[in-house]
């Protein structure tokens, strides 16, 4: 009897050592799959003097862990200096079942905070699709007077798992992501001319102070140009300025129309004499715009609003230029000569010579020396109205025809496509700095390869080309958040020895300590079982020997007729 209880007892102790082995190995298999994220987002992240805002709180992988939660507890607390609790705002999102209980409520200080036990058991019911949990709304204070970071964070975080309070068991949660707004005391982020009232019409220079480290501006439709704040615009038209500021745009539209005192052209922007049959190239020219308010701004001679006329190329002789701007006109004068042009050379060839699809030839740098009948020669600087024979949608090799007067030469460009580049500034562009997680891994990685795989042509017309530094940044920072500072340089992540990303590194070692901690489970399991068995098979075998001694030592010395001889096997 004594014997058999040893043997329970034997089995019991090697049953709880292949239990405790087994649970040291299961702890390191938890995955993020496993744990819940929670995430608070604001509606408005550039809110102003009593505006309203509405904050949600959601679980983003909801449908994975809703078989899981039976009860949660959390709290959002919020800048109590910048924003009051609109009373009674709160709102469950959650569709639940009825015999469940619910609340969201204001604490009356910092925070609001919501419960939620599930009680019945018809878990089939329980939305899956739904990730938002409630919302509350904040206005914000009257009180705020300067531009005010706000952020919001999650406390008193407790996900359970179970179906009453005595057999809960903790759901384990990654940190919470939370959203942070700037609140404004009167204006979304953009003031002109120190104000935060648009006149809408401005008879002066409008300076624009703006809260980003770079907006884009757009004059009379023309396409965006990248502006620094503060920035002056001193010419009269259209102007619309545009400032990403917390993943949101913030625009304004105005217009300048300052009283025109006169008109001028530039010295030095234009030529003064041309051979018979030459067309200036009005490009060149800059007109001087001056205002009186004694300011004044240089237009480039192609602009819409001007107009020139009086210019013949045929006729030999003096002639004057009209140049209307607006309701103000200006004169100069030049002189058609009659010497021909002989011959030229491209003194100087332009210094670019690679485009992508759709770019214009830039002439820059590009200059004739062209020879008269007459023995005098002259430098002109070449000029887009002169070159011809190209065409920007075609990919290769291209010959660029210059024409001066009667004499044409050339020079050779090259277009590379410009598909690759078009779609990576898209995908760059979707890219919400704000959603960045462990999960976008793949996406920026995928980004960062195909800008990689560009020319540098290419590389330089990518221009969202800081924003994908900005998410690999940020996505650095979420995997490695002692040493987040990558500069400011290239988006490569392969290191020097082994060419892998980062991420790769920390993901295999990751995959490196679970595959261990496996390995060494089996390898417990096999050494405790083995131990086990020779255990067995020696307390069994010791049992059949204590036996065979008991019945030889009770004075049953001679074998009974027909029973075999334990010993000697003999009946």
């Amino acid at each position: 009897m004594f014997k058999s209880q040893g043997l329970k007892i034997t089995a019991s102790i090697l049953s709880v050592l292949v239990l405790l082995s087994c649970l040291a190995v299961a702890p390191s298999a938890v995955t993020d799959q496993n744990m819940a994220q929670i995430s608070v987002t604001s509606s408005n992240k550039n809110p102003t003097i009593g505006e309203l805002i509405t904050v949600k709180v959601s679980i983003d992988n909801y449908r994975t862990m809703s078989p899981r939660i039976s009860a949660m507890f959390l709290s959002v607390s919020f800048d109590t200096s910048c924003f009051e609790y609109v009373g009674g705002s709160e709102s469950v999102l959650l569709k639940t079942n009825t015999g469940d209980l619910t609340s969201a409520a204001f604490d009356g200080i910092e925070k609001v905070s919501f419960a939620y036990t599930y009680s019945n058991t018809k878990k089939s019911l329980l939305p899956s699709t739904a990730n938002e949990i409630y919302s509350f709304k904040l206005k914000v204070k009257n009180t705020v007077t300067e531009k005010t970071a706000a952020e919001f964070t999650v406390s008193d975080l407790t996900l359970y798992n179970g179906k009453d309070e005595s057999k809960y068991s903790l759901i384990e949660c990654k940190e919470p992501k939370t959203d942070s707004v700037t609140v404004w005391p009167s204006r979304p982020g953009i003031m002109l001319n120190g104000s935060d009232r648009n006149a809408g019409t401005y008879k002066e220079d409008v300076e624009i102070t703006f809260d980003a480290a770079n907006g884009s501006l757009v004059y009379e439709g023309r396409q965006p140009v990248s502006v620094t704040s503060p920035y002056r615009c001193d010419k009269n038209g259209r102007y619309t300025i545009t400032v990403t500021s917390n993943g949101e745009q913030i625009s304004q539209t105005f217009t300048i129309d300052k009283s025109i005192s006169h008109l001028s052209v530039k010295p030095g922007t234009y030529n003064t004499e041309y051979p018979v049959g030459i067309t200036p190239d009005y490009s060149a020219w800059i007109l001087l715009v001056t205002y009186t308010d004694g300011t004044y701004s240089e237009l480039p001679m192609d602009d819409k609003d001007i107009e020139i006329t009086g210019f013949n190329a045929g006729a030999i002789g003096d002639q004057r230029l009209l140049i209307k701007y607006k309701d103000k006109t200006t004169s100069v004068n030049i002189r058609v000569s009659a010497k021909n042009v002989v011959s030229f050379t491209i003194k100087s060839p332009v210094s670019k010579t690679e485009y992508l699809i759709g770019d214009d030839i830039d002439t820059t740098g590009g200059v004739l020396l062209v020879v008269y009948d007459d023995g005098t020669d002259e430098e002109i600087p070449i000029t887009k109205n002169m070159l011809s024979g190209y065409d920007s949608t075609y990919v290769g090799d291209q010959d660029v025809t210059v024409t001066y007067a009667t004499v044409s030469s050339s020079f050779r460009v090259t277009y590379y496509p410009k598909q690759a580049v078009d779609e990576l500034i898209m995908a760059i562009d979707a890219l919400d700095l704000n959603t960045i997680s462990l999960d976008s891994r793949e996406t920026i990685e995928s980004l960062i390869i195909k800008y990689n795989s560009l020319t540098t042509l290419q590389k330089n017309a990518v221009t969202n080309f800081k924003k994908l530094e900005d998410a690999r940044d940020i996505y650095h920072s979420l995997i490695n958040p002692v040493t987040t500072d990558q500069g400011s340089g290239s988006p490569e992540t392969t290191d020097k020895s082994g060419g892998e990303t980062t991420s790769d590194n920390n993901t295999k070692k990751s995959n490196g300590n679970i595959i261990w901690y496996i390995v060494a489970g089996v390898i417990i399991l096999a050494v405790l079982g083995g131990v086990g068995y020779f255990i067995f098979i020696y307390f069994k075998r010791k049992k059949e020997i204590d036996e065979d001694d008991e019945y030889y030592d009770g004075g049953y010395n001679k074998p009974r007729r027909g029973r075999r001889d334990r010993r000697s096997g003999r009946r």
